[in-house]
């Protein structure tokens, strides 16, 4: 699909600055200069031709009451299919992905607060005959924002979500009514008019209602954002690794400060060290439209901070790729 530049902008708002209100697509088209009516049309094009892959809220899991982690497996080569489909099967798995490391199969794993993660993963590592495997928790989030600027007309990088510490879990409360809430907002945003309508009549609640919510859920923390989220390869950024990084743990928060400051950088996570075995202990997701402009934001990550003790892990294989659901 060949994108004019009404389709970028559309894309670029729909990333960043999704309206929360009663007609979001009016608001979009009077920020763009064309019809309503054009906006929805556009825009289901966009999803019909797998640009899009979704508008909705996207929720922050530890504030929700949920834990996870990023997880990677040593798998023998000639076990790596069926280790995937075991490591797939099961549902709190949103991604997995064969990357070109000894550690070759990396997963990210979602779990309500009262089951254990370190249980679930071993299990995972003896069905799946992995010979050894990491558990790399985020300790410290810097950025998070897969955000793909569509113009080139961006001065800065967009907008993104971080916070400095996680809380316990005694300190998060979710009402019954709140999640009710997340059930609905992570559905997919249908593209009519008043989009919002039939999530609050399901909750028996006015649109303005459900509209509150969500503004309180993004000012605690709960939800980053409601926005859609692109197929990246379809909307031009065919290309992504995870750069991987060994800092001095005193430098740390001032390395992925930096690291967050680059606009292709869409993640960046502190995580903890194995001594002898794994000590690369800050990650970035890099996200770019070819595999040289990739390494070329690696090098510039090594000027900014300092660093060359580093690593890029390719994706060479995708095996899961879906939206966690909560409280389903």
């Amino acid at each position: 699909m060949e994108l004019d530049l009404t389709d970028k902008k559309i894309l670029n708002i729909l990333q960043t600055d999704f309206p929360i209100s009663v007609r979001p697509f009016l608001d979009i088209a009077n920020i763009t200069g064309i019809s309503e009516e054009d906006v929805l049309k556009r825009i289901a094009d966009l999803k019909a031709n797998r640009i899009i892959r979704q508008i909705s809220a996207i929720f922050d899991s530890h504030n929700i009451g949920y834990k996870s982690t990023l997880a990677a497996f040593k798998v023998r080569n000639d076990l790596v299919d069926s280790a995937a489909g075991i490591i797939n099967s099961h549902s709190g798995v949103s991604h997995n992905y064969l990357r070109n490391n000894e550690y070759n199969i990396w997963f990210t794993i979602t779990l309500p607060s009262g089951k254990s993660l370190d249980d679930e993963i071993k299990l995972l590592s003896e069905k799946s005959k992995a010979s050894d495997y990491l558990i790399l928790p985020t300790l410290k989030l810097f950025k998070i924002g897969v955000n793909f600027d569509m113009t080139g007309e961006e001065s800065s990088s967009f907008k993104f979500f971080s916070h400095d510490d996680f809380k316990d879990e005694s300190e998060i409360t979710i009402t019954d009514f709140e999640k009710l809430c997340i059930k609905e907002l992570q559905k997919d945003l249908k593209i009519i008019s008043e989009p919002f309508k039939s999530m609050s009549e399901d909750l028996g609640i006015s649109q303005e209602k459900l509209l509150e919510h969500i503004r309180n859920f993004i000012k605690v923390k709960k939800m980053r954002r409601f926005a859609c989220v692109l197929y990246h390869q379809k909307a031009g950024f065919s290309y992504n690794i995870m750069g991987i990084w060994k800092s001095k743990q005193e430098d740390a928060e001032k390395n992925g400060k930096i690291m967050s400051s680059v606009k292709e950088v869409s993640h960046c996570y502190l995580r903890p060290v194995y001594p002898g075995k794994w000590e690369y202990n800050i990650f970035t997701m890099i996200h770019s439209k070819s595999k040289d402009d990739a390494y070329n934001v690696m090098d510039r990550i090594s000027k900014l901070t300092g660093l060359n003790d580093r690593d890029a892990l390719e994706s060479t294989k995708e095996f899961k790729k879906v939206r966690v659901q909560y409280y389903v």
